[in-house]
């Protein structure tokens, strides 16, 4: 980190001074029993996913989908939309791929989700976005895009960018949503060690948007390890492995953790906190989710929601709803976002900055305040050679009418079930090793 460019230390700098007023210094241990464990389960969950083609114009380092049957049937995605409902209790169902923007009836896909009731989300690299077909997906009910941007994807005309660099992309795509009233602005940023280091500047960048940006997913590289010590199975049977284009002999390139990222942004920003978190299945003690919302205006970073806050959103939401939220569909969140100042201390620091806010600058009375999310995760992986899931998954899906998290849909399609590493008698796999 001390070799960053300087442009790079700067920006974090300014993160510091001008939005938390903490110094540069030590990150903070987690407190388990400080965060609210996210109360999800896999009938009562507030994400599904379907993915409406398995085509993409982009081949980009960890992807785990394979190019095998194309777009599919409307009519199938419908009746997984009216199970995922039923059989999840959902609050939202993200759109996937492949490359979803390549689906011929991508607007029609989106409608059959927001006329049940649910949000849809869009998951894109955003390639062959345009205000054209983002106002057309906007009048089909479109609640929310998250765009894939990151350096690791060699996007043409972005190759050889550093990740700070690719926030100018990143950019771009906000202020096309931020044309397109009632529909949300989101990231998905895949995380190699090599660029740890630009974390805080892709946060300051979101700051800087939390007008326009509602949410960032920052998450670590993970692939399907290839090592020595251990072979892989389905259903009792060996599977060859060459036939998965996302498994790595590189086990270095596997260990990257949310409390590694965690540590990269509270080295900066001493004040960054997280309130809620999910654990993983095979090893409870790891944060698959880690989950920090920013309160803020377009002027200046107040402070963090608390745990408790957290908690409270999400039961009231499924007392209101009878379900449990996925996101709300109005990150303007207003002054009333201080009325839960007597149950949570990082609340009563935002409405303690926001009153020495307004003494300061008067003329910020009317500034609208807003909540972005951060979700540091770390996805499915190989540890001591079992599969740690995420305890809770965001993003199940049916296959052959079974309910099994998205990330691990080509192991079904490919050889008809999940992997099982299986020890042989060389070393295991390290902790860090992952799928």
């Amino acid at each position: 980190l001390r070799a960053a460019p300087r442009s790079t230390v700067c920006l974090v700098r300014r993160c510091n001074s001008s939005h938390t007023g903490s110094p540069r210094g030590h990150p903070v241990p987690i407190d388990r029993s400080s965060l609210y464990r996210l109360p999800w389960s896999g009938t009562d969950n507030p994400g599904g996913w379907i993915e409406v083609t398995d085509a993409c114009d982009f081949s980009c380092p960890g992807c785990y989908r394979h190019r095998l049957t194309g777009h599919r049937k409307s009519e199938e995605l419908e009746a997984e939309i009216v199970t995922l409902k039923r059989r999840l209790n959902c609050d939202r169902i993200a759109i996937a791929g492949g490359e979803p923007l390549l689906y011929p009836r991508i607007p029609d896909v989106v409608r059959a989700i927001a006329d049940r009731g649910l949000k849809p989300v869009l998951l894109t690299n955003g390639e062959r976005l345009t205000p054209e077909l983002g106002r057309e997906l906007q009048q089909a009910g479109l609640s929310k895009f998250h765009l894939h941007v990151d350096s690791g994807m060699q996007r043409p005309g972005w190759e050889g960018k550093t990740e700070t660099e690719m926030n100018e992309l990143r950019q771009h795509f906000a202020d096309l949503v931020w044309e397109l009233d009632g529909v949300q602005c989101g990231y998905n940023i895949t995380v190699f060690p090599s660029t740890l280091e630009h974390l805080p500047n892709i946060v300051e960048w979101a700051r800087g948007n939390i007008h326009k940006v509602q949410h960032l997913s920052l998450i670590a590289f993970r692939s399907i390890p290839l090592d020595d010590g251990y072979e892989y199975q389905v259903n009792g049977r060996p599977v060859e492995m060459n036939k998965l284009q996302h498994a790595t002999a590189d086990l270095d390139a596997l260990t990257l953790t949310t409390d590694a990222m965690l540590e990269v942004l509270q080295r900066y920003d001493a004040g960054f906190r997280p309130a809620a978190y999910l654990p993983g299945t095979s090893a409870p003690d790891s944060f698959k989710f880690l989950v920090a919302v920013q309160v803020g205006t377009a002027h200046e970073l107040l402070g963090y929601l608390g745990p408790r806050t957290i908690e409270c959103v999400q039961v009231a939401h499924h007392v209101w709803f009878g379900r449990y939220c996925a996101f709300l569909r109005n990150a303007k969140v207003g002054h009333k976002v201080t009325a839960m100042a007597l149950l949570d201390p990082e609340v009563r620091r935002v409405s303690g900055r926001l009153f020495r806010s307004l003494l300061r600058h008067p003329r910020h009375a009317l500034s609208h305040i807003y909540t972005q999310s951060i979700s540091l995760q770390q996805p499915n992986e190989m540890m001591n050679g079992e599969a740690n899931l995420c305890d809770g998954c965001l993003n199940m899906m049916l296959y052959q009418d079974e309910l099994i998290p998205s990330c691990r849909l080509d192991e079904y399609r490919l050889f008809g079930g999940p992997l099982t590493p299986i020890r042989s008698a060389a070393p295991p796999i390290g902790a860090g090793a992952s799928v």
